[in-house]
């Protein structure tokens, strides 16, 4: 394990006694956040925690994500997490791994320890750090798919590996029958209205990451299912706007849409990682640390966030 990006994949058989995942993402997954001590080892009482708030308010669980920290844990802090996580969640819900890494080979390596621990899906971002072409790019995502035990969710985050995933890459990877879904976290609404009008051919599962404003419209457009780390905060609203949309209650996904508009604009008032950590600590679960050189948020900024949680009745 190192400490730039640790990736990690699913067990291909779940464990004797838990039920069978799906073939591929679908539903509201949350990408749990890790929780920190004051030293930022894992506190692992309130990872459990955590864990427990959320099953049965979402339809999966991603550890090791963006929000997870993937990039920046330490290798032996990322494996504790996903561990104490795959055993805690234990077969009650799926798990998706993040994964990614600077190289083809690391990433590979991460893979292995993942399945070893017993996830059920992985999520692979575009390699960073280093240009990278279209050809090498290809190279390492079959790489990685082939080397799976588990099936694979390609995940598009160009804001923070600074590499864009094209219509000509996914079109490509999807012929792997180890691939079964993109996370488009990349903001191009158009590339994500094409990967649905594609899903026939490509046969992806077609997952949101980001822009939780919208999040009303993605469902009206007949989205597979939301990546959303305010779920973290708010357990349960996004698949109740799901809901509420094929429902046709107006009313219901207007409130519920609301609700993660006033959390959207709480993140974008600091680093938006920081805000998610702080309000589950101000729910009394966790200290609200965060990795170095990350900043907390300051006293001010944490007045609001308690009493927007107050407001939004999110507070125990």
């Amino acid at each position: 394990m190192t400490a730039i990006g640790d990736v990690y994949f699913f067990l291909e058989v779940p464990a004797v006694g838990h039920p069978r995942p799906p073939a591929a993402p679908r539903g509201v997954y949350c990408p749990i956040i890790t929780p920190l001590d004051v030293d930022e080892g894992l506190d692992e009482p309130a990872l459990r925690r955590q864990i427990d708030r959320l099953v049965g308010s979402v339809d999966g669980i991603l550890v090791l994500g963006t929000s997870g920290e993937l990039p920046i844990l330490p290798g032996a802090t990322a494996q504790a997490t996903l561990n104490v996580t795959a055993e805690h969640v234990a077969g009650r819900v799926p798990l998706v791994c993040g994964v990614g890494d600077v190289g083809t080979k690391r990433s590979v390596a991460h893979v292995r320890r993942a399945v070893e621990s017993g996830a059920d899906f992985v999520a692979v971002t575009t390699p960073y750090y280093y240009p990278v072409d279209e050809a090498g790019m290809y190279r390492h995502f079959m790489t990685v798919a082939e080397a799976s035990a588990v099936p694979v969710a390609l995940y598009n985050i160009p804001r923070n590996t600074h590499t864009v995933m094209t219509r000509n890459m996914v079109t490509r990877l999807a012929e792997h029958p180890n691939i079964v879904a993109v996370k488009d976290s990349g903001g191009d609404r158009e590339l994500f209205s094409w990967l649905l009008e594609t899903r026939e051919s490509t046969n992806l599962t077609i997952l949101q990451g980001t822009d939780e404003s919208n999040a009303r419209g993605y469902w009206e457009q007949g989205i597979d299912g939301y990546v959303s780390g305010l779920e973290n905060l708010a357990p349960g609203t996004m698949r109740a706007l799901a809901q509420a949309v094929r429902n046709g209650d107006l009313t219901a996904a207007e409130d519920l849409q609301a609700c993660l508009d006033a959390l959207v604009d709480l993140t974008g008032r600091h680093f938006w990682l920081s805000v998610l950590k702080a309000g589950v600590a101000e729910q009394g679960i966790g200290t609200g640390a965060i990795s170095a050189p990350l900043s907390t948020v300051p006293e001010d900024d944490r007045r609001l966030l308690r009493k927007t949680l107050e407001d939004l009745a999110l507070m125990p």
